[in-house]
Formats: C-alpha cells, sequence, structure tokens
C-alpha cells in the first residue's frame, strides 16, 4: 500500500512538472511574440513621428531634385534606420514580411532614388548592410508576387 502511494506521488509530481514545463514555454512564446510586436510598434513609431524622416518620405515619393538640398546626415540618419531595422530582421527580431510589408516600400524608393544620394556616395562599403536589405526586399517582393499576394503580416 505505502509502495503503490509512493509511485502515484512520483508519477503526479511528473505530471506537474510536464504541466508547469508546458504552461513555462506556452509564456515564454508568448512573451516573446508580445517583444517582437512591441519592437516593431517602437520602429514604426520613431520612423514616421521623426519630422525630418516624413519630410524626406515626400520628397522621396517623386525623387523630388530637392532631396539633394536635406543636410546629408538627415539623409544618413533614414538610411541608418534602414539598416537597424535590418539587423533587426537578420537577428530574428523581426520577421521578413512584416518588415517589408511597413518599410520595403520606402527601401525601393531610396534605392532608386538618383537626388537621394546626391553627395553621398552609394558605393561605399558604409551602406553594405542597407544595399543587402534593399536586395532581400527585392526578392522578397518577387516571391510574393509569384505566389500571387501582395504582403502577409505575421508577428
Amino acid at each position: 500500500m505505502l509502495t503503490t502511494i509512493k509511485d502515484w506521488s512520483i508519477v503526479a509530481a511528473g505530471m506537474v512538472a510536464l504541466i508547469t514545463l508546458i504552461t513555462g514555454l506556452v509564456q515564454y512564446v508568448r512573451q516573446a511574440r508580445l517583444l517582437r510586436v512591441q519592437q516593431f510598434v517602437d520602429m514604426r513609431r520613431r520612423f514616421l513621428e521623426n519630422p525630418t524622416f516624413r519630410e524626406i518620405l515626400n520628397l522621396l515619393a517623386t525623387d523630388n531634385s530637392l532631396l539633394r538640398e536635406v543636410p546629408i546626415q538627415d539623409r544618413r540618419n533614414l538610411v541608418g534606420f534602414l539598416e537597424e531595422l535590418a539587423l533587426m530582421v537578420n537577428s530574428g527580431v523581426i520577421r521578413p514580411e512584416v518588415a517589408h510589408y511597413m518599410f520595403g516600400y520606402y527601401t525601393k524608393l531610396i534605392a532608386e532614388s538618383k537626388h537621394f544620394w546626391e553627395g553621398l556616395d552609394r558605393d561605399s562599403d558604409y551602406w553594405t548592410v542597407f544595399w543587402n536589405y534593399a536586395e532581400q526586399k527585392k526578392a522578397l517582393a518577387r516571391i510574393e508576387k509569384s505566389r500571387g499576394r501582395e504582403h502577409r503580416l505575421m508577428f
């Protein structure tokens, strides 16, 4: 009788430990997802609420020649922001599809702009992360287009 109680106690303790482990893993996944969403929202807010970025983005929409007059440091900061985003994508913090959906258009505009790069050495090694990111965005756009869908957000 004592042996049976001991055996059942071991089984019950094992089940409690297993349930605790599963619950912990589920919470970990939820927190990781929440963290990714929060970091994405923070990035988006930094991007859209920065008046300098908004001004540059408005000019980029038509590749306006006034882009040449935007201070070089402001243009560097915008590309630097997109490089931060690329690093977050490359490290798995933000999914590529999400980054592409929210920032791919602007990356494309900058990559294709003639006036934005005036006074900047667009072929400099300094911009390697940006150009790699721009190429990833082009590839992702082609893949999504070939699949017959534009964008699918998944955090």
